[in-house]
């Protein structure tokens, strides 16, 4: 409790008074962000964000932990450590390599050209486009372990039973294996969804400079003489966010069980 209370409730009880100032102008750091369009647009463009990046690391992170499941074991391992690697290679690095290749002469590019392609270089750095997939890449892990570790739940005899009752693979796996994989895939995706509202790194070297999210603009703001208050209520107005997401996803899909049972 001391912990929770002096790394946690410390900070954002700072957070609160800093939001609450006004700094010299007739509002508080609340009204300027409440009142600013900018800061609705930038949240906008967070949720979608949240919400694609979301459902395509759910996809593809759910068609991994299938392969890693439905594999031998030689190639399931070299799976594995294909995916640990995203955990052992430092964020900022895995963000400098996807600038490389998302660059306008970039490796994208020249790979498309030594193709013959395209001749004219790519356009897509410094766009919000170009952080889907960094952070699709970012995020799978989050997705695979919690559906790999429902995969152990499933019966081969299930299985085994609907496929000599004649039912082909697409119908297995829509009838019997996703149902035993729900828990996993929502825990996976919520996790996924709340990470995304509040990335910094990725979505600030890669994405765009004129239409950023709501974390780059908290970043900026901070450094702005004046408008501390201001990214102090983005960050709150964030958090709460984030804690609703939270509550509404628990009630719907009961996500803290999944993660609890996963942890033991």
């Amino acid at each position: 409790m001391l912990f929770l209370g002096l790394l946690l409730l410390v900070p954002l009880f700072h957070l609160l008074v800093l939001a609450l100032d006004h700094a010299g102008g007739d509002k508080n750091g609340f009204g300027e962000a409440f009142g600013d369009h900018l800061f609705w647009a930038a949240m906008w463009r967070t949720f979608v964000l949240a919400a694609v990046v979301s459902l395509l690391t759910l996809t593809f992170g759910t068609l991994y932990a299938l392969a890693i499941a439905a594999s031998p074991r030689w190639l399931a391992i070299v799976l594995l450590i294909a995916l640990f690697t995203i955990f052992w290679t430092s964020l900022l690095v895995r963000t400098y390599g996807w600038m490389l290749l998302d660059l306008p002469e970039g490796a994208i590019y020249w790979a498309l050209h030594g193709l013959g392609l395209r001749d004219k270089p790519l356009e897509i750095f410094q766009t919000n486009f170009a952080s889907y997939p960094a952070m699709v890449h970012v995020m799978l892990p989050y997705v695979v372990l919690p559906v790999l570790a429902g995969t152990r739940q499933l019966d081969p005899m299930q299985i085994r039973a609907a496929r000599v009752l004649g039912a082909r693979p697409p119908l297995v796996l829509w009838k019997v294996v996703l149902p035993a994989l729900r828990s996993g895939m929502a825990a996976g995706a919520v996790l996924v969804f709340i990470m995304s509202l509040g990335f910094y790194v990725t979505p600030t070297l890669l994405g765009s400079q004129t239409k950023p999210l709501v974390a780059s603009m908290i970043g900026h703001d901070f450094n702005v003489p004046g408008a501390a208050p201001t990214a102090a209520a983005m960050s709150l107005a964030l958090l709460a966010v984030v804690g609703i997401v939270y509550v509404i996803a628990d009630r719907l899909f009961r996500v803290s069980e999944t993660w609890s049972a996963e942890g033991a």
